[in-house]
């Protein structure tokens, strides 16, 4: 087995590096996680209510309204005039558009994101 006495202390650079992809990876996915949950969550209750839209007392204003409050509880920049909901006599056409910003150390990063969903109506 051979010792290298004169090497004791030091760090692979490998190694060095490895760590620093790492930490930066952490650091992305700290500040991205959160966003992408809640902009699902928002797609689910979008594609819910042009499930639901089928049903008379789920009007457009109702249907703007709800997608207010859901985008107002998980905190996200969704204004009222960024909400178009159109009906036909078969689909309902949903559609959500907003700009976030994710703010990361050194960069922030504007995120334009589109919702849209169409349902069939019967």
């Amino acid at each position: 087995m051979i010792r290298f006495r004169d090497e004791r202390g030091q760090i692979n650079a490998g190694c060095f590096i490895a760590v620093i992809v790492l930490a930066i990876a952490v650091v992305i996915a700290v500040k991205t996680v959160p966003v992408l949950v809640n902009m699902g969550d928002l797609q689910k209750e979008i594609e819910l209510l042009a499930e639901r839209a089928t049903l008379s007392t789920y009007t457009n204003r109702l249907i703007k309204g709800r997608i207010l409050q859901k985008a107002e509880a998980l905190h996200l920049p969704v204004a009222p005039e960024n909400i178009v909901v159109k009906r036909n006599s078969q689909f309902i056409d949903i559609t959500v558009t907003y700009d976030i910003e994710i703010h990361y150390p050194l960069y922030t990063y504007h995120w334009h994101k589109v919702h849209q969903v169409t349902g069939r109506l019967f």
